[in-house]
């Protein structure tokens, strides 16, 4: 019983990890193309979120 306990206490740490470094990629990756916004459009917060609705549509 127990080679299965830490096999599965393991596999759920790996997987939390994997989420963790996941999400900070994403949010730096989504900040590094947010401080590039375009020079032509507008500055603030919803400049970004038009420049990620651009990224989405291609």
């Amino acid at each position: 019983m127990q080679p299965r306990t830490s096999a599965g206490r393991r596999t759920r740490n790996t997987v939390v990890v994997a989420l963790i470094v996941a999400g900070l990629w994403a949010g730096v990756t989504l900040t590094r193309g947010a401080a590039r916004a375009e020079e032509s459009g507008t500055n603030g917060p919803v400049g970004h979120f038009s420049r990620a609705v651009q990224l989405i549509h291609g």
